[in-house]
């Protein structure tokens, strides 16, 4: 199971970009941004988890909350242009 741990990182990471990008895209974007949220913010916090319980060395930035962070931009915006 350790060796797959990584995986879900860069899986993360992948979905997390493809959201930050697509969330700022005229047309579908935000639609493409919302449906990729949801799996790089579970993929994410997947890592997070299984690299805290088996005690995986991370790298110095862990792709686990970035990805996160990316993942969370579309939800951000959406209130962002809700408040004002």
């Amino acid at each position: 199971m350790k060796k797959y741990i990584p995986l879900f990182g860069w899986a993360g990471l992948i979905f997390g970009i493809t959201t930050a990008i697509s969330s700022f895209l005229p047309g579908y974007g935000f639609f493409i941004a919302m449906t990729s949220a949801l799996p790089g913010f579970l993929t994410s916090s997947l890592y997070v988890l299984l690299s805290s319980r088996y005690e995986v060395k991370a790298p110095r930035i862990n792709p686990g909350y970035i990805g996160m962070a990316l993942s969370s931009t579309p939800i951000i915006i959406f209130i962002i242009f809700a408040i004002s």
